[in-house]
């Protein structure tokens, strides 16, 4: 089901970064020559992460800092390290409340964290999720006709597709709610 939302979100994802670096100006030649590494096809995790550090360590102070984050977002993914791309998703949201990428991982990572069963204990690092991830099921559960917006959906895709990712994500959302609130009473 996530994997549906993951999947149409890294498609978008690439072709507005390709539209946004075409139209912005980089500091040099060299910055976008990063960029370019970064975003070719047969580059691996590894070496984008590897490129990402680079781009971050020489240019710290970048126009393209939040295109950058969400590239170490799908980067993290792609190399399932869970609590970076957690992280990372919880550092977009604060300046990109309705980042549909990002809600989508703090969302994965309360489904895939948190037990189904009440009387589970958490771990102390879920504990200290807990309340992100609460907050963003609820966030995402308030204003799902805003994320979903029509003018959110990616041009190729179906209004029908839209439409089932958005079910998806407030199934998955309510989910994570349920889950969280009945944790959260019990630890």
């Amino acid at each position: 089901m996530q994997r549906t939302i993951l999947i149409s979100l890294t498609a978008l994802m690439v072709v507005t970064l390709t539209a946004n670096a075409q139209t912005q100006n980089w500091r040099d030649r060299a910055e976008y020559d990063l960029y370019t590494e970064i975003i070719k096809p047969d580059a691996t995790p590894a070496e984008r992460l590897q490129s990402l550090e680079k781009w971050k360590a020489s240019y710290p102070q970048s126009d393209y800092a939040d295109m950058r984050l969400k590239i170490y977002l799908l980067t993290y993914r792609q190399m399932n390290n869970h609590r970076a791309a957690f992280d990372t998703a919880t550092e977009i949201l604060k300046s990109q409340p309705n980042d549909l990428l990002s809600l989508t991982e703090i969302i994965d990572h309360g489904l895939q964290l948190l037990p189904e069963q009440p009387n589970a204990p958490l771990s102390a690092e879920n504990k200290s999720n807990l309340g992100t991830i609460q907050k963003t099921s609820r966030y995402i559960l308030e204003n799902l006709d805003i994320i979903y917006a029509a003018d959110k959906k990616p041009q190729r895709m179906s209004d029908e597709k839209w439409s089932s990712l958005k079910t998806e994500m407030q199934h998955s959302a309510r989910t994570v709610m349920n889950r969280a609130a009945t944790l959260g009473t019990q630890n």
